[in-house]
């Protein structure tokens, strides 16, 4: 009882604290959901990082929320992130082909554009040689005749959780130019 008492009186002096430092409008942070923050700087703050093909990502006020995401950092390097797609189909249903956004890639690999593709992306501190993802591949193939990409991140899940988050951004960014580029390139439908 006295350690959740003391966990009060400190997350109320916390933001008494910030209130009075400025940062926080003391009396509109209570009657909405979104606290509006008035710091006099934001690290990254409108500051633009292009990643090659991909395109850019930028940090801005807006992507600031005090309790959501209160520490705003960019993605690390692609090199870093490492994102690779592994494909699986009834052909190859436990032997993956990396498969990459390029012609000879795709036209080496076991990808049919004809049927639909389903993606298995594994989230924070995981890896795609998780048995979850081992499991939904196999049921998936068992159960459909499609094409499962596994992407793996693991070089960009495994910071910190505010860094990993930041890496997801990125992470997107590549599955989009992945299906980007079949669309386009296969005239195909990744449905």
């Amino acid at each position: 009882m006295m350690v959740g008492t003391r966990a009060r009186v400190t997350s109320v002096l916390l933001f008494s604290g910030i209130a009075c430092a400025g940062i926080l409008d003391n009396f509109n942070w209570a009657r909405s959901d979104r606290i509006e923050v008035n710091l006099p700087w934001l690290p990254f703050e409108n500051e633009t990082r292009c990643y090659d093909e991909l395109g850019c990502l930028n940090i801005t006020r807006t992507w600031y929320h005090l309790i959501n995401r209160p520490f705003n950092v960019f993605p690390l390097p692609r090199s870093v992130i490492n994102t690779r797609f592994i494909l699986y189909t009834r052909l190859n249903p436990s032997d993956g082909q990396l498969i990459r956004a390029n012609n000879q890639s795709i036209e080496r690999s076991n990808l049919d554009i004809k049927k639909k593709t389903k993606f298995i992306i594994h989230g924070f501190i995981d890896t795609p040689l998780s048995n979850w993802v081992k499991d939904m591949r196999d049921e998936l193939l068992k159960a459909l005749d499609v094409n499962v990409i596994v992407v793996d991140w693991a070089g960009g899940s495994l910071p910190l959780y505010t860094q990993a988050t930041a890496n997801t951004r990125l992470v997107g960014m590549e599955i989009a130019y992945l299906i980007n580029y079949v669309v386009v390139s296969k005239k195909g439908d990744i449905k």
